[in-house]
């Protein structure tokens, strides 16, 4: 997955609280990282505002960490409140009406859209969008040279449990899920939710 967005939405140097929102990961977990080099950083070894983190930093944390390069570093389970079972279902959001949700918000957009198009929907960047025609998680097609992303596809690809778990969600994307559950609750309709 792509982070290009991160750099639209946050600045070159962040805080550790930002960090551990841009991860979804603990304070604690973030903490431990920041004190064991696995993220770079700046400690001034103050009690507030200890941390200075460069984003580039932080991106590049997050593609080792999908690429499964962090694996054998980072202490599996070491940050476990043990609240959490491991048999208990993820819930998703009703893929159907949310998938209606997008089509109907994007009415005015073209049928294919350039990626720049696309990006400005969804708020995912340029690489994302090509590894995701890549990786046929959207359906495209080169047109003179240029890629072309059926929007049916993206909203498509969205309102799938596998969209729904994109582990850094782009502004864009967090805000249309927010606007789906406030429309599902203000219509006095439960959402739907399906547990896999």
């Amino acid at each position: 997955m792509g982070y290009d967005f991160l750099r639209e939405e946050y600045p070159e140097t962040i805080s550790m609280e930002q960090l551990y929102r841009i991860c979804h990961i603990s304070k604690r977990k973030a903490l431990w990282m920041l004190e064991h080099g696995v993220i770079p950083c700046e400690d001034s070894g103050k009690q507030t505002r200890r941390f200075r983190i460069q984003l580039e930093d932080v991106i590049d944390f997050l593609t080792r960490r999908d690429a499964g390069e962090l694996d054998a570093v980072i202490p599996r389970g070491a940050f476990s409140n043990g609240s959490r079972h491991n048999n208990t279902p993820n819930t998703y959001l009703d893929s159907e009406a949310l998938f209606s949700l997008l089509i109907e918000r994007w009415q005015d957009a073209h049928d294919m859209l350039t990626v720049k198009q696309a990006e400005a929907l969804c708020g995912y960047g340029t690489t994302t969008m090509n590894r995701w025609l890549q990786l046929c998680h959207v359906k495209g097609v080169t047109y003179y040279g240029v890629n072309l992303i059926s929007k049916e596809s993206l909203a498509e690809y969205l309102a799938s449990p596998e969209g729904q778990r994109i582990s850094v969600k782009s502004k864009a994307h967090r805000l249309l899920l927010e606007e789906f559950c406030a429309e599902q609750q203000n219509s006095g309709m439960a959402f739907g939710s399906m547990s896999l």
